[in-house]
């Protein structure tokens, strides 16, 4: 077994452990907190991970590829500086909020961001097993802390924020302990290093924008509808984005695979191979969650929880969508590609941005699905346009037209399909996400198929100029 599968394996099996890990967090706050509960926490999560996006623009994955370049201490040093800085200036702002428990939001996203600090620079180091071992730290602990908080006492959102801030202190020691020998101290050690911020603006502003794809319309679920409706959607989001667990661990070995492969014929096979494997993954996995009745789903989360299951066939698009455009981003990641990325996101924050001002309002959740499919297929489709042209550089007007009509064919049987299997009336042509719903699919299916044409005629171009050369 060579170590480029060692290493996916050991990821999945990291990545596998944490979901479940959170999914059983995820029924306990369920059912002892409900659906207002469950909503609660999630804002306050959000709202940490979106304060952790400014912290991240000194923190970002371009650490990763710095560390080939500079000591470890002193991107640690650089990193650690900014952190502190931006979760400091957030407190006058926080204060003015009306968010859950807004007094610990940024010391939340400074313990999580020096965690994920020290994660980047083991990743650097290929270090990958002890990065994943120390992944399983705050799950697990937050797990146990909160389980615990309720058999001695009550269960409230409270004690949830008070197991989620010792499992982060414990995952600070325990992380640093793992990257503790490479932080040598030397002549350049508190020397800021500017170059990680001039790397990680282009990056971050990507992973920002992508980042607000996903939780835009948890806080817009919150503003127009409901803590509660957002505890519900929440749920479903997370379910769905369980799924993409094989597709992360493929993504993060590929981006190491090709800064350590020369030659972009190579990296093209590379993202090809990932690319098809995680598409045809995701989707088996998801046509498995969309078959488990909604009976299984009331069960695991308790009352409240009956809308988790129609709101599978509104997000699957969605799931599908990422799945090619996570293995594309990474490839275009490695080849510094950043504004490329940027711009992809972008479009898609866009379309979702202003489908989720409109549907959410009108809809409810199952507008706020739509929406959220809506911009990640958009942002799959402009991903797939600029990788092919990048890598080709050529389009075939007479083959996609053929392309087209069998998409269309495809489209049609796979949401007749999905509406039988979500028990939904197939002749429904009056409901309002029927349209939407088959928008969303013809985009993925044409995509896909797209995308078997790009991997065949696109080995065959670059074997071909390969040859030549």
């Amino acid at each position: 077994m060579t170590a480029f599968v060692k290493g996916i394996l050991s990821n999945f099996v990291s990545k596998t452990l944490v979901a479940v890990i959170g999914l059983l967090t995820v029924i306990l706050v369920s059912r002892y907190l409900g659906p207002e509960g469950r909503g609660e926490i999630g804002l306050f999560m959000s709202s940490v991970a979106l304060l952790q996006l400014f912290c991240d623009f000194g923190n970002s994955t371009a650490i990763i590829n710095l560390s080939y370049k500079y000591a470890q201490r002193r991107l640690w040093n650089s990193s650690l500086l900014w952190i502190t800085g931006v979760c400091l200036l957030s407190l006058p702002i926080l204060v003015f909020t009306q968010l859950p428990y807004k007094y610990f939001i940024a010391p939340a996203a400074l313990l999580l961001s020096v965690v994920n600090l020290h994660h980047l620079l083991l990743m650097g180091k290929q270090e990958v097993h002890k990065r994943n071992i120390s992944l399983l730290v705050v799950p697990v602990l937050l797990l146990i802390g909160f389980f615990l908080s309720g058999l001695l006492g009550d269960y409230h959102s409270r004690n949830y924020i008070l197991a989620f801030f010792l499992a982060l202190l414990i995952s600070v020691m325990v992380s640093y302990r793992m990257v503790q020998s490479h932080l040598k101290f030397g002549d350049s050690t508190f020397v800021f290093e500017p170059e990680i911020l001039r790397s990680g603006v282009w990056i971050q502003s990507a992973q920002a924008i992508q980042f607000l794809n996903y939780r835009l319309n948890f806080f817009l679920v919150a503003f127009f509808i409901s803590e509660a409706a957002l505890g519900v959607y929440n749920n479903a989001v997370i379910l769905c984005e369980s799924i993409w667990i094989l597709g992360h661990s493929m993504a993060q070995m590929q981006h190491m695979k090709i800064l350590n492969t020369v030659g972009e014929s190579q990296h093209f096979k590379i993202t090809e191979k990932i690319m098809t494997i995680n598409f045809f993954g995701t989707l088996l996995a998801m046509l498995l969650m969309m078959l488990l009745p909604t009976d299984f789903w009331s069960f695991l989360f308790g009352n409240g929880f009956e809308e988790v299951r129609p709101l599978f066939l509104n997000l699957a698009s969605g799931v599908l969508a990422f799945s090619v455009t996570n293995i594309i981003s990474h490839g275009l990641h490695a080849a510094n590609k950043f504004k490329t990325i940027l711009v992809c996101n972008l479009i898609g924050l866009i379309c979702g941005g202003i489908s989720a001002l409109v549907l959410i309002p009108e809809n409810g959740i199952q507008g706020a699905a739509n929406a959220w499919s809506i911009g990640l297929s958009c942002s799959m489709t402009a991903f797939i346009f600029v990788y092919y042209w990048q890598n080709i550089g050529h389009y075939n007007v007479r083959w996609h037209i053929y392309i087209a009509a069998f998409s269309l064919v495809a489209a049609f049987c796979s949401l007749f399909l999905s509406k039988l299997v979500m028990h939904l009336p197939v002749y429904d042509w009056a409901n309002e996400t029927f349209a939407l719903e088959l928008c969303l699919f013809l985009v993925v299916f044409f995509s896909t198929y797209f995308i078997i044409n790009l991997l065949t005629s696109g080995r065959q171009k670059l074997h071909s100029s390969n040859f030549q050369s």
